[in-house]
């Protein structure tokens, strides 16, 4: 709802709280006062709290008759100017301060200004200032920004979190700081196996793997770990099939895979297993889950874990063409999948919807359809992944040049925007350079790796940014940073990339943060943290050292060979010397929101 109609119902519920007034009595004044245009600054303040004032001190609105309503003029006096109370209540009032309206109702009204507007209220009086930085206020703001994904746990000031941007850019002294992360690492793998793909939200990380291959029992299967983003413990685990698994995705309740064996499978979050089916589309026969605490489906085995608030159980499974090395879960309920030969050569895109798969819609590989193109890889946007706009990188099939491309899939020519971005007339080799990692930023905006294929472990990285909103890719906008890109995300208006240092005795990961400069000129490239390897990455070749990036709210997740190392937001020293100052000394915490 409008702001103005929703400070109207708060401050009329909390009337009625207060005084057991009824609601269609205190409608006038209200209605009045937050019907008139409102002044900015200090003055909207004193609008906001003559309307709760006026609500409970009106005439014939109080359990008690007037003289219940005489008691409570006084407390109005002081919030008002004495023209604007007698205009409300028909009798002017002598008064007392606005501090002495009832806590409960100050922080109400503070709810309803905005942060900076909270802020003008600590030059006011010290009762002010305590209702200004009282951490209930600043709760609310950062639930309202930021919702779960709120730091609130990491920060023993609310206050301090909400300035600090959630922890990701915090201040000191009128200075941005780097922010402070806690670092954990988490073995996956009992067999030398890579991680695929990564997803990081603010409930759960999911991992997704190779087949790998023992050389007593022969092959095993590719699993789907879910760990725990607070604790860093392993969840759940479940293993899919004897081929690999390239990518997931995730959507409300639900994770999408996409593997070798040509399949595409729905794994639904459930508090419990019960009896349900498996829908095999396209193809195959349904088999049944059985219950009961671990579970099988041919070669699925289920092992859940009894203290796991839920568990994720197959859904359904979609046989697509040729194998998936890519995919996106889009909100409309569809599944956009990159299809791949044996020899990971494109082959075209797949456009699946969940409730009519029957009706899906295949774009071969250098159709008319793609501009020609192959597509490699595709994103969605950071507001969500939608079929009107979806980035993909796509190949030239005859010079090897890679292009931006978006595409919105509800036209019969899906293709919307061809940008070439590596092309001889750019200074790049005629082959060899391509658009690897591809992400999606904040729209229209599309960021992707240059990535060479001689010397990819070697000088600094390179990622490229194309605006669809331009016509041509001259306006390109490219940050260098310090170290080889693996791999990176968008997210906040900021490009997150994991980068390998190899200039020490033992190779590490680097996390580089490229943001907008404090001052507004160019951008920043600062590094956040840096994880030491827990791996030999020399008895690998450099094609199967794969590293996965993630970031949310909460933090990131780096997967490195059979490891997984988690960075939680947290506290920076600073804040937390400031507020044992603040405290006396003593340094308290507190629940979440």
């Amino acid at each position: 709802p409008p702001p103005r109609w929703r400070l109207f119902q708060v401050i009329q519920g909390a009337a009625v709280a207060l005084t057991g007034a009824a609601p269609t009595l205190l409608t006038w004044p209200l209605r009045a006062a937050l019907t008139a245009w409102w002044p900015p600054g200090r003055t909207r303040v004193l609008w906001l709290a003559s309307a709760a004032a006026a609500a409970v001190v009106s005439d014939g609105g109080l359990v008690g008759g007037s003289g219940a309503a005489a008691a409570a003029r006084p407390v109005v006096a002081g919030t008002v100017s004495s023209s604007l109370f007698a205009a409300w209540t028909g009798s002017p009032g002598a008064g007392r301060r606005w501090a002495e309206l009832p806590p409960d109702l100050g922080v109400l009204v503070c709810q309803c200004l905005t942060p900076g507007e909270v802020v003008l209220l600590l030059a006011a009086s010290r009762k002010m200032q305590a209702l200004a930085i009282s951490e209930e206020v600043w709760r609310f703001f950062c639930h309202w920004t930021w919702g779960r994904s709120a730091n609130l746990r990491a920060y023993h000031s609310a206050k301090d979190l909400f300035f600090d941007r959630n922890g990701w850019f915090p201040q000191h002294a009128g200075r941005r700081e780097q922010p402070a992360f806690d670092v954990q690492q988490l073995r996956l793998h009992d067999l030398p196996c890579l991680t695929m793909d990564l997803r990081i939200t603010d409930d759960e990380i999911i991992a997704v793997s190779e087949a790998p291959r023992d050389r007593s029992t022969g092959s095993c299967q590719a699993s789907v770990h879910i760990v725990d983003p607070g604790s860093c413990r392993l969840r759940e685990r479940f293993e899919v099939s004897n081929a690999t698994i390239n990518c997931c995705d995730v959507g409300p309740g639900l994770v999408c895979i996409g593997s070798d064996d040509s399949k595409v499978r729905l794994y639904r979050r459930s508090a419990s297993v019960d009896n349900g089916d498996i829908v095999n589309v396209g193809g195959g026969s349904s088999s049944a889950i059985s219950s009961g605490s671990r579970h099988s489906l041919g070669s699925t085995d289920f092992d859940f874990d009894d203290d796991a608030p839920y568990h994720y159980r197959v859904a359904c499974e979609y046989i697509c063409a040729s194998e998936v090395n890519d995919l996106r879960f889009a909100r409309e309920d569809a599944v956009i999948a990159v299809r791949t030969h044996q020899n990971r050569a494109p082959a075209g895109l797949d456009v699946i919807p969940l409730a009519r798969p029957d009706v899906r819609i295949s774009f071969p590989g250098g159709s008319w359809a793609t501009r020609g193109k192959f597509i490699h890889a595709l994103d969605g946007f950071e507001d969500g992944c939608s079929l009107s706009k979806v980035a993909c990188s796509g190949e030239h099939p005859m010079t090897s040049a890679f292009s931006a491309m978006l595409f919105d899939f509800r036209r019969s020519a899906p293709c919307v925007a061809d940008l070439p971005v590596t092309s001889q007339r750019r200074g790049h080799p005629p082959v060899g350079t391509m658009l690897w990692p591809l992400r999606a930023g904040s729209s229209p905006k599309v960021y992707a790796n240059l990535l060479h294929d001689e010397g990819r472990r070697q000088g600094r990285g390179t990622i490229a940014m194309v605006d669809f909103r331009y016509p041509s890719t001259d306006v390109c906008v490219r940050f260098q940073l310090p170290d080889p890109v693996d791999d990176f995300r968008c997210f906040g208006g900021s490009i997150y990339a994991a980068c390998t240092q190899t200039n020490g005795p033992q190779q590490r990961l680097a996390v580089h943060r490229c943001s907008p400069a404090a001052g507004g000129d160019g951008f920043d490239t600062e590094c956040l943290s840096t994880v030491v390897e827990a791996y030999n990455a020399e008895l690998r070749h450099p094609r199967e050292d794969l590293k996965v990036f993630s970031v949310c709210s909460r933090g990131f997740a780096i997967s490195y060979g059979d490891h997984l190392a988690l960075g939680t937001v947290s506290q920076p020293g600073f804040r937390a010397a400031d507020f044992g100052v603040r405290a006396g000394g003593a340094v308290r915490g507190f629940d979440g929101f």
